[in-house]
């Protein structure tokens, strides 16, 4: 028999009081979130999310990124992401999202560092993340009030053991090339402008380059047009609105880029698959006790 013994003293990746657990999921082959979640971020927590088979792409940021059965991403706060809808269906996934998280030497909420790779192939390590994200899954969706303190705290003990892997195993960031840097300035651009009626030609204007040259240096390294961007993310701002906020359609519609109402809901149906009035029912049914809500949802 082995007996193993902790440390009477030991390094502390967490400042003060631990992260809080706020949702997790498990997404089997054949299925998508729906309605679909796409370009949006988080701002007060972050996500972690495994890949256990399967293949798909994410955006995150202004890099697209493929990922694989055994990949990791740690999505930090405040950083947009889109998921391919469509490979997505093809793929098993398990993760969740914490808030108050303060990790020493970091921003709150941010598990890595800005500038490094999100994307780490866990390798021998996969099996013993992947048992434990299913575990906290599991657990919640037993019983949320029995399970919830430790569930949160084998949550924890995951984010603690991934800034260990990604300190020892995540590859250098490599100095950004040219084209890198105008990704960034074009994203920058729409992410202050989507509010607006901008063209393409308002762009390369703005950043004193080619439009087609920005189009395409845009596409390469996000999957998605910068006009497509725009579009993806006003209707991720909407999602927030429409399930966060009182705020009516018409002022949402608004308030996302689109002076025409009717011209939102058509767009919001085009991409989410449903009207704005249908997807804020899923989140807010009218009349109903926010106590009486049920306290979790199946993903």
């Amino acid at each position: 028999m082995y007996q193993n013994f902790i440390p009477k003293q030991y390094s502390h990746c967490f400042r003060g009081n631990l992260p809080a657990l706020c949702y997790t999921w498990k997404k089997k082959i054949g299925e998508s979130f729906s309605p679909p979640r796409i370009l949006h971020s988080h701002a007060d927590m972050l996500e972690v999310n495994l890949i256990t088979s399967g293949t798909t792409s994410f955006t995150l940021a202004e890099h697209k990124y493929t990922v694989s059965n055994g990949d990791i991403m740690v999505i930090n706060a405040g950083v947009l992401h889109d998921e391919d809808a469509l490979q997505a269906a093809s793929t098993t996934t398990v993760g969740f999202a914490m808030s108050g998280v303060k990790i020493e030497g970091l921003p709150d909420n941010m598990l890595i560092p800005a500038d490094a790779n999100p994307i780490l192939s866990l390798g021998d390590s996969f099996e013993e993340v992947r048992s434990l994200l299913i575990t906290i899954h599991d657990l919640l969706n037993q019983d949320i009030d029995q399970y919830a303190e430790a569930s949160q705290l084998l949550a924890c003990g995951v984010l603690s053991m991934l800034v260990r892997l990604y300190q020892q195993k995540a590859s250098p960031s490599a100095p950004p090339v040219k084209s890198e840097m105008l990704t960034e300035r074009i994203r920058k651009y729409i992410d202050t402008h989507y509010q607006e009626d901008f063209s393409l030609q308002d762009i390369g204007k703005a950043l004193h380059s080619n439009p087609y040259y920005i189009s395409h240096v845009f596409k390469e390294s996000t999957g998605y047009s910068p006009m497509q961007y725009a579009i993806r993310l006003r209707i991720g701002q909407a999602q927030a609105l429409l399930a966060g906020t009182n705020y009516s359609i018409t002022q949402i519609a608004g308030m996302v880029g689109y002076d025409n109402s009717s011209h939102f809901n058509t767009m919001f149906a085009k991409y989410i698959g449903m009207t704005p009035g249908k997807y804020r029912k899923i989140f807010l049914p009218p009349e109903t006790d926010k106590d009486s809500l049920p306290k979790k949802r199946k993903n």
